[in-house]
Order: structure tokens, then sequence, then C-alpha cells
């Protein structure tokens, strides 16, 4: 994404030009450490972002975080830097939700840390504000989710309280045979949700047609099982429609199961 690349570019601009005192923190920090942004927010223009002792301002391509940064400061690739920990701790208290439960996310898939780990510097490096902010992602964070955008879809279940969904959860016939991995199910409701990015058709070079028809097979065999397949995309993840619509339909089918 264009504001993610414009952001690289700001970022490494300032490594030699970095204020006295200060490390790239949040986003600048999460690029350094090589982790991935995991979409861009609305508002203010691309800005690189630093964390001081002392200073704290906003300019047009400069954010200072005013916070204390002893201990928390080590050097990657010549630049100064939060430590990982303590940069997924500032993207957890100051980032939205989804936003953070993925990058946190990533770390552990990536095993960067695990969730035990940073729980625990959390819990030793307690904040007097947004501490709760932080609580929300270490109650959320889950390492068997594969992409940013079964993250995000993971915090959307959360915020509108759709119930019972797991990550990864094998599906079998009434033989016991496998018949598919989905990215998400609620076993007592029988509904699934997948993401449904084109890339994915792409996957090792395969054919795109041959692995959409594989998809489709896929879903007739699931939808005979007696599930109810519902397909994410990118932009329903920014949207409440259909999260509403998987609720209202986990609803109805487990109420009929009683």
């Amino acid at each position: 994404m264009k504001r993610n690349e414009d952001l690289r570019i700001l970022v490494r601009s300032y490594v030699d030009d970095l204020p006295d005192g200060a490390a790239f923190s949040h986003r600048s920090a999460l690029i350094v450490h090589g982790l991935s942004i995991p979409y861009s927010e609305k508002g203010p223009p691309t800005r690189v972002e630093f964390a001081h002792p002392e200073v704290g301002a906003q300019r047009s391509f400069v954010h200072v975080w005013k916070r204390p940064l002893e201990g928390s400061i080590e050097v990657v690739d010549r630049c100064r830097v939060t430590t990982l920990p303590r940069t997924l701790r500032d993207v957890a208290r100051d980032c939205p939700l989804a936003f953070a439960v993925a990058v946190v996310d990533e770390a552990i898939r990536r095993n960067l840390t695990s969730a035990r780990e940073f729980a625990d510097y959390c819990a030793r490096n307690l904040v007097r504000t947004r501490q709760r902010r932080i609580d929300a992602v270490l109650a959320n964070v889950d390492g068997r989710r594969e992409s940013v955008a079964e993250s995000i879809t993971a915090v959307r279940f959360v915020e509108y309280s759709v119930p019972g969904f797991e990550p990864q959860v094998v599906i079998c016939d009434e033989n016991g045979d496998f018949v598919a991995r989905t990215d998400f199910a609620n076993r007592k409701a029988r509904v699934i949700a997948e993401f449904d990015g084109a890339g994915k058709y792409y996957l090792d070079g395969a054919d795109p047609k041959r692995a959409f028809e594989h998809e489709r097979r896929r879903e007739y065999s699931l939808r005979n099982l007696g599930y109810q397949v519902f397909r994410i995309t990118w932009k329903d993840l920014f949207s409440g429609d259909l999260f509403l619509r998987i609720k209202e339909s986990v609803k109805r089918r487990s109420a009929q199961t009683v």
C-alpha cells in the first residue's frame, strides 16, 4: 500500500537525523523490526514516530511521544529503536485494537515472541494511562491465526459480539474423513467464516482456475454437511454489515440445535 511505502521511505530518511535522546517507536519501530503495518488508518498524514523522555510534539511529518525510554532502546540496522517488546506494548497502548492484535499476532506467528512472554513483559512494565487497552490486546491475541485479515476478523467478532468462533478448525465428514481446515468455525451453530482474499488463488504458483474450482468444491462439501459459509473480503473488515449477518445466523442456528 502506498501509505505504508511512504512511511518506510520517511523512516529511512530519518536514520541519520534522529533527535538526541529519541528512538523510533510505534509504527516506525515496526518497520525497523521488520514487522508489517496491518493497514493504513484514516486520519492524519503519514508521520515518522519517535519516543523521547522529555519532549512530546506533533508536526506535519513527525510525531514525538513523550515517554520514558530507560532500558527500552536497542540498535537495529544503525537505527535507535524501541525494543520489540516495548514496541508491541506501545502499539497495544496507542493503536486501535484490531491493528494492535494483528501486529502482536504476527510477532507470535513468526516466533519473535510468545503470548506468555509478551504478557509477562506487560505485567512487569505497567503504564499509568491506557493500561486497559493493553489488557484488551492481551485478551485477544492468538498465534493460530495465519494472516493479518484473520486477526482483524477475530477482533471484529469480539467488537460485534459474535460468539463461538475458533480459528483453524478442521472439519471432517460423518466417517471422520478430512473435508477442510477453515479460517473460523462455530461448531455448535455450524457456521463457517472464511477470508476470501484474491491472492489465495495464486499461492505457491497455483493455477487460479483450478484453485477456484477446488475452493468451490470444498465449500459445496461443507454446505452438504450442514454448514453455512460466509466469505469475508478486506472491505467487509471495515464495515459492520456482514458481521451483523453472521451474528444473526449464529443466533438463529444455535437456537435450532437446542
